[in-house]
């Protein structure tokens, strides 16, 4: 018979990554961010620096992973940033 050995005091579980997800999780749900996987994919490149920057993408394991705050927020910075260039360039 086989016993798992339990440390006093040692958390049950480690989480390594603490807060990040599958990067599925960008189109996989009804209330993804983006509608395909092509669509997530072409954002992480887009966006491939600041993302890094942020700490926001993590690869383990072989598993490119995110963290869903901080990709939000490099995303929204990109989206009004994007914005203002666009309407001083139409002035």
């Amino acid at each position: 018979m086989s016993e798992k050995l339990r440390i006093k005091g040692a958390p049950a579980r480690v989480s390594v990554m603490q807060g990040f997800v599958p990067l599925r999780t960008l189109w996989a749900n009804d209330d993804a961010p983006y509608p395909s996987e092509h669509a997530a994919r072409w954002a992480l490149r887009k966006l491939r620096d600041e993302l890094a920057e942020a700490g926001a993408v993590a690869l383990h394991r072989n598993r490119l992973l995110i963290h869903p705050e901080r990709f939000a927020a490099v995303v929204e910075r990109a989206a009004l940033s994007a914005y203002v260039e666009r309407t001083a360039k139409n002035g």
